[in-house]
């Protein structure tokens, strides 16, 4: 092999080596978004904040009906609880904590369906639903 051919392989090699697309989580939603990544490679993984508030309407029904607090599920786990004297004047912001708020771990899915739970104080079931979680979004849910 001559010098020349020499030179030509390793720059080929060398160019094919590092101009190689770097392969990561693309998405800047996830919690495992690579800035450097260049290919996509279905590694990325969500986790996406709740929250869930109730306004003095919702606060003086509770009340009168003699219910005192508030015990918050998800998928069949206590997030959290809350007084049903405390209340908001208007949605709280992602940034705030509402009356109770947890980080819900989606796994490598960008949207996920959850169960949620609301007991009261004498674990009478009040609410059963489901709500769909999106990463990226303000989940925030009145009581």
């Amino acid at each position: 092999m001559n010098l020349l051919t020499k030179i030509t392989l390793i720059s080929t090699l060398t160019l094919t080596i590092f101009s190689c697309a770097k392969p990561g989580c693309m998405d800047s939603d996830a919690v495992n978004y690579s800035a450097s990544a260049k290919k996509e490679d279905g590694s990325c993984n969500y986790k996406e904040k709740i929250i869930f508030w109730q306004d003095q309407a919702t606060s003086e029904v509770l009340q009168s009906a003699g219910i005192t607090g508030l015990y918050i599920y998800v998928d069949g786990e206590l997030i959290g609880s809350s007084l049903t004297t405390n209340y908001w004047t208007g949605a709280p912001s992602c940034s705030q904590s509402g009356n109770v708020s947890a980080e819900i771990n989606m796994g490598n899915q960008k949207s996920k369906v959850i169960n949620v739970e609301i007991r009261d104080n004498d674990d009478i079931l009040l609410v059963s639903d489901t709500y769909t979680m999106v990463a990226g979004d303000c989940n925030v849910v009145q009581l």
